[in-house]
């Protein structure tokens, strides 16, 4: 496990954790009979042990290796997939656990037949593996990204953030449920959703300001050696933030990017334009590849969706994401920074 992150999770479970040969052992400290838990590939597994000296008795297929005392591993089968992990009873999703989610957005079950913001810089291609990635999510071919170690710390942290946003601006924020698209001009839009960290409303000389919050905690890898605030929106988040204010109905954004050694706010405003050329490529990749793969594995088997679906597989990059890319960096450009401080002290 990362250093960073031992506290962290030091706080949620009660165990101990041990690293051995790239693996991770969280154990039970104590000398009675108990359960250790080894991550592997972002799993618990589960082993057992009697005593403090004795031998670990797996509960999956495999073998056990004595660490250091009570500290047991145990020995997945040779090249285990991740389906046999899921399947599993004995298997359990370090990232699924009570303390490691978000504290007010547990959407997961909504979010599964939705394209929602946060996927939709993949949906285009800015990493072009990733596209093809989540086609098998949407189709249901593989499980659905459910997390890693940087979306954990986002869920541990944000609510921090979200305290300290609060304190610097004193804006007063609202928690809106799952948003569906409703687009009056096209209700068969209801495919596109979201899920905002907050929405903003104020009064500008009278007047309705209405504004959407997203919060940024980034990893950095672990390092928070690293760990400065942002002093520029990074492209990709560009996607994200034009889908939340078109679905949401906002006219601007404000960007909080939160670390433990500082934070920084951006203000981004709602761009039309940017928003209608966005929605032919995502709407390429809904109606062109993931509804007629769909619609085909409802019809018959599909074993192997990369070879049996190919004509409906979607090439690495939409032909749009160059001139989004490149229009992402225009909207990065005219967005203000509006505080960025670092332990506590404005820079300039």
């Amino acid at each position: 496990m990362l250093p960073n992150l031992r506290l962290q999770l030091a706080s949620c479970f009660p165990f101990r954790l041990v690293n051995n040969n790239k693996q991770r052992t969280i154990s039970c400290s104590c000398s009675c009979s108990c359960s250790s838990l080894l991550i592997k590939g972002g799993l618990f597994v589960k082993t057992k042990h009697t005593t403090a000296t004795g031998t670990a008795t797996g509960t999956a297929t495999g073998s056990t290796n004595a660490t250091n005392g009570n500290d047991q591993i145990l020995t997945p089968p040779p090249n285990p997939t991740p389906a046999s992990y899921v399947s599993s009873p004995d298997y359990h999703s370090v990232l699924q656990s009570a303390g490691l989610q978000h504290w007010f957005k547990n959407w997961q079950h909504l979010r599964q037949h939705k394209l929602t913001a946060s996927t939709f810089a993949a949906a285009i291609g800015f990493w072009p593996r990733r596209r093809v990635q989540l086609w098998l999510e949407k189709i249901g071919a593989i499980d659905p990204f459910s997390g890693n170690l940087a979306t954990c710390w986002t869920n541990i942290k944000e609510e921090e953030a979200l305290e300290r946003y609060k304190l610097i601006t004193g804006n007063t924020v609202l928690f809106p449920e799952f948003q569906v698209y409703s687009a009056k001009a096209n209700p068969g839009d209801n495919w596109l959703a979201a899920s905002p960290d907050g929405v903003l409303d104020s009064l500008v000389y009278g007047l309705p300001s209405r504004g959407i919050l997203e919060i940024k905690c980034p990893f950095f890898n672990g390092d928070m050696s690293r760990a400065f605030p942002w002093s520029r929106i990074p492209l990709y988040c560009i996607p994200q933030a034009q889908g939340l204010m078109e679905i949401v109905d906002r006219d601007w954004m404000d960007f909080y990017v939160w670390t433990p050694k500082g934070s920084s706010l951006f203000r981004i405003y709602r761009d039309v334009e940017y928003w209608d050329v966005l929605k032919m490529a995502l709407s390429d990749f809904w109606w062109k590849h993931v509804q007629p793969a769909r619609e085909c594995r409802a019809k018959s088997p599909v074993l192997n969706p990369l070879t049996e679906l190919t004509p409906l597989k979607p090439a690495p990059r939409h032909d749009l994401c160059g001139y989004l890319v490149y229009d992402s960096k225009r909207i990065v450009d005219s967005s203000q920074l509006l505080m960025r401080e670092i332990h506590g002290k404005l820079q300039t």
